[in-house]
């Protein structure tokens, strides 16, 4: 046991975790290894998952004990919701950080672009948004949380962020590198942000999203390969719940898709996604169009922003890299934003409000 509290220790800087472990639930540890950023524990009862809890992010995990008590007992949901230490609470402290404790889920990660494996994800994502219908979760656990009807608020939020950004690297006495690129950059940034906010005014903005609740409440909001573990008969569970937001479902489906043509280049992922979701949960023609709003906002580029200027999770010296990555990425996407409404009246008979400027683009 003292092997294992020094490689403890090493990974998390607590001297007691074992102790912390039996002491909040009753579990005794025998090893532990860290995976992917979180720790695969095995214990005298089983297989857990230690993750550490940000600061501020506790009330995410009290939302998401109470979805996964809500969601059917079969599994339907996706969900499996972290342990309830033997006072009741979610989580726990720790002398430096607060952590929380979920059951380690058996399978593997499977490259999507093989094997019918983005319309399986678009299933399963219809299936928890489907059992996600109906949920309120408690004021307390849903603060700050809530983004359905808050969307035109939310990206005016951001945009002034990126103001703030553009400021703070047009003031800076010595610009460093990063600061010179998003100078030269910012200007396409600040144009999508105000094509998406016309382009969802012209939906009727947030009273369109509202009117969309019905199909489901929480959004997991980071779908991508690796937070999708495979288990056998090819069932798909969603893992890493850290940006999971009350939201309509549209948000989940803009982001499958635009990872979807961000790793294979290519428009058929999109209809083979929209196609197997609605074998479980139709979707109404505002919806399409809420997707091509979601698309259309720059997000990537503003997480990558935060990082930088805001978290400064991004070394100095790999920041102007990482936002290159990002702008260039960003900038592929343009193919899907000028198909997509022609995809979507090919294939679903639904006509959506197209961007002229992308048009006129396109025929240039």
């Amino acid at each position: 046991m003292s092997d294992l509290a020094g490689k403890l220790k090493e990974w998390t800087g607590e001297a007691r975790l074992p102790e912390l472990i039996q002491h909040h639930y009753g579990i005794r540890l025998k090893e532990a290894r860290p995976v992917g950023g979180i720790l695969r524990l095995d214990s005298d009862q089983g297989v857990f998952v230690l993750k550490r809890v940000p600061v501020r992010e506790d009330l995410r995990w009290n939302l998401l004990r109470e979805l996964a008590d809500y969601l059917p007992q079969s599994g339907e949901g996706l969900l499996t919701g972290p342990i309830r230490s033997k006072r009741g609470g979610v989580t726990v402290s720790g002398h430096h950080h607060r952590y929380v404790l979920l059951p380690w889920i058996r399978g593997e990660i499977r490259d999507l672009r093989e094997g019918g494996r983005w319309e399986a994800t678009a299933r399963s994502l219809a299936g928890f948004h489907v059992a996600t219908q109906g949920f309120s979760p408690s004021r307390s656990a849903a603060s700050g949380l809530v983004h359905t009807g808050h969307w035109r608020r939310i990206w005016r939020d951001l945009s002034r962020q990126v103001h703030m950004f553009k400021l703070t690297a047009n003031l800076s006495d010595e610009p460093s590198p990063v600061d010179q690129l998003w100078l030269r950059q910012c200007a396409y940034a600040e144009g999508m942000l105000e094509t998406a906010d016309r382009y969802f005014e012209k939906l009727g903005g947030d009273r369109t999203v509202v009117a969309t609740r019905k199909g489901g409440e929480v959004c997991h909001c980071n779908i991508h390969r690796r937070n999708l573990i495979w288990g056998p008969e090819g069932r798909v569970r969603l893992i890493d719940w850290n940006r999971a937001v009350l939201d309509v479902r549209s948000r989940d489906l803009a982001r499958l898709i635009l990872y979807a043509y961000g790793r294979t280049g290519l428009y058929e992922p999109t209809t083979a996604i929209l196609k197997a979701y609605q074998e479980r949960a139709p979707l109404e023609e505002a919806e399409y169009a809420l997707i091509y709003a979601q698309l259309l906002f720059p997000h990537r580029i503003l997480r990558s922003l935060q990082r930088i200027y805001q978290e400064q999770k991004i070394p100095p010296h790999l920041a102007k890299g990482h936002l290159s990555s990002v702008m260039e990425t960003e900038d592929r996407k343009e193919g899907l934003l000028r198909e997509f409404p022609q995809l979507i009246h090919r294939d679903f008979n639904v006509s959506i409000p197209r961007v002229d400027w992308l048009e006129k683009r396109l025929s240039i």
